[in-house]
């Protein structure tokens, strides 16, 4: 039998514990020179990932932890390390430079962030917010374009906005009665209520899921047994139409890249080896294909479509699958093809409608939140809508459509943007660069993932001094016009620091008193922005119009955030008393 010598054991030995040194070396952050990190989380394999788990695990949020290495390391710019083996990530935390990053130097040397790429490309590939700048994105866009029309939003889109909240509006009312002045959760509420809006605005037709709670709940008998007047009431929940329920289920998978290392990879196992996604993917392609063969129906034989003529084109456009498939038949007429009617493209970017439902439950759930705490600034909201649609209140009714969206409401527009302010709606602005570029007079490597910050300093902690001769030709050109904020009271909730007099003496909504980015900027913002913004105040304005929101006890007004896709808060409550 072989005994191998003390002396072949140590070899050995010694030969395992320099591969093992050799591979704890590779496997190692490889910091970017110039650029300020922790130094200890260069030394550990997982760099700064295992820090931003429990960070998340605690806070429910990810990017505070980022916010708060700003500070700790004062620098504007510096880098971490999340992915072993791959490149680190540097975040901005100066709101002038990652504003001129996004506005202005879009997109030759920066661009759509790959890491986003690898959330999106699994379930819609076809779908233009992740790509590249170029002639392809440029043709996506252009199919969908006209859904961001003034006459599509107000036509199509706001009529549709309008019908879905006031269901919502009957159901909560339903809800109020049954409650007898005690708080509920309407976290689902509003959820389904802003896909069932997107839903129908995109294919013009309800899907019932309100409808159907609202008439289970008419058929219940008065509660008893409440208990006290903080005690949560709980109501029971009606089954959702299968689609709609598939296309929550897809929305709710992207969380599953979001806290992943591998994000494309997990997403694509988890869409075609898990049997309810799978299922749900292809009962949400058979829908948005039925709707396509039926908008093509409806205009292959159309003649008169003309896109000049704004009353010609409303009376054709029922919903954001209409104006698509028009918009693709008459572009092949004039390119002299065949129409895709049916394509991988045109059934991505109808989907990609609902996948906005995310941010628009968001920033809704937050707004509920900040009016509930702040009743003095739901007050001001009310009368402000009360005043300027005086019609409404005359005929004791909902104020329309057209009266909501002519109405100057410069308060509402301030509490809104508040809102997406104090909400974080949307913590950071992802980019890739496209070449070696220079932030704040550090080189960054092309291909590197950039994160700019709307959650740190500058935006709820006092700015970090930055070299102004470091800044790009483009950032020194714009001193000075977007304003700062006090750091005293930056982090209140305060709509009146987004307003100011004209030259009559009327408040007016200033949009550049202050950062402003949770959109993001420039030629790469969001495209749907003009759409969620219409919802939300459809949405908000019918809400505030038809209910006082009361004051809900301290263990259900968490402004915890949920660990998900959107920075969304874990609990939403209300307690509801009738205008």
């Amino acid at each position: 039998m072989f005994s191998p010598s003390p002396q072949t054991l140590g070899i050995v030995v010694a030969v395992f514990i320099l591969a093992a040194l050799l591979i704890r070396r590779a496997l190692l952050p490889k910091p970017i020179p110039g650029i300020v990190y922790r130094e200890a989380n260069a030394k550990k394999i997982l760099g700064n990932a295992w820090e931003l788990l429990q960070w998340k695990k605690k806070h429910g949020e990810m990017f505070g932890y980022l916010a708060n290495l700003a500070v700790e390391l004062n620098e504007p710019v510096f880098q971490i390390f999340v992915h072993p083996l791959g490149k680190p990530w540097v975040i901005v935390a100066d709101n002038r430079e990652a504003f001129d990053i996004l506005s202005r130097r879009t997109p030759k040397e920066f661009d759509r962030s790959r890491f986003l790429r690898s959330l999106f490309m699994p379930l819609v590939p076809e779908f233009h917010f992740h790509m590249p700048t170029g002639e392809r994105w440029k043709a996506h866009r252009k199919l969908v374009a006209d859904t961001m029309s003034p006459a599509f939003l107000g036509g199509v889109a706001g009529p549709q906005m309008w019908k879905s909240t006031m269901k919502l509006i009957d159901l909560w009312r339903v809800k109020e009665r049954l409650a007898k002045g005690r708080p509920f959760s309407v976290s689902t509420d509003i959820r389904k209520a802003a896909f069932e809006i997107i839903w129908a605005a995109t294919f013009g037709f309800d899907s019932g899921s309100t409808n159907a709670q609202t008439e289970l709940l008419e058929t219940l008998p008065e509660f008893t047994n409440l208990g006290d007047m903080d005690h949560e009431v709980e109501f029971p929940v009606a089954p959702d139409p299968p689609v709609f329920k598939a296309g929550l289920a897809l929305n709710d998978a992207m969380n599953i890249g979001v806290q992943s290392l591998v994000p494309g990879l997990h997403l694509w196992l988890a869409y075609n080896l898990m049997p309810s996604l799978r299922a749900a993917r292809n009962l949400k392609e058979a829908v948005i294909q039925d709707e396509i063969k039926k908008a093509i129906n409806k205009f292959s034989n159309q003649t008169d479509l003309n896109w000049e003529d704004q009353s010609n084109l409303k009376r054709h456009m029922k919903s954001a699958v209409d104006i698509v498939i028009a918009r693709e038949i008459d572009s092949a007429r004039k390119e002299g093809r065949t129409p895709e009617l049916m394509s991988r493209t045109v059934q991505d970017e109808l989907f990609s409608f609902m996948l906005a439902g995310n941010e628009i439950f968001t920033l809704t759930a937050w707004t509920l939140k900040f009016l509930t705490t702040h009743q003095n600034v739901q007050k001001k909201v009310r009368d402000e809508l009360r005043e300027q649609c005086s019609a409404a209140v005359e005929r004791g009714d909902a104020p329309t459509v057209s009266e909501i969206m002519s109405a100057r409401l410069p308060y509402f527009e301030a509490m809104i943007e508040e809102s997406t302010r104090c909400g974080s709606v949307t913590q950071t602005n992802i980019r890739t660069t496209m070449q070696e570029v220079n932030i704040l007079g550090h080189m960054v490597p092309k291909h590197t993932e950039i994160l700019m910050l709307n959650n740190g300093p500058g935006s709820f902690m006092p700015p970090l001094t930055v070299d102004e001769e470091k800044r790009s030709e483009s950032s020194k050109g714009t001193a000075g016009k977007i304003g700062q904020w006090n750091v005293k009271g930056m982090r209140d909730f305060d709509p009146e620091r987004w307003l100011v007099k004209d030259e009559e003496g009327r408040l007016t909504f200033n949009p550049n008193a202050g950062p402003r980015h949770s959109f993001g900027a420039g030629p790469r913002a969001c495209f749907g922005r003009k759409w969620a913004a219409l919802e939300v105040k459809i949405m908000m304005a019918l809400i505030v119009w038809h209910f006082n929101l009361e004051p809900t006890p301290k263990p259900l007004s968490s402004f915890k955030p949920f660990p998900g896709v959107a920075h969304r808060p874990e609990m939403i409550y209300l307690r509801l008393s009738n205008v």
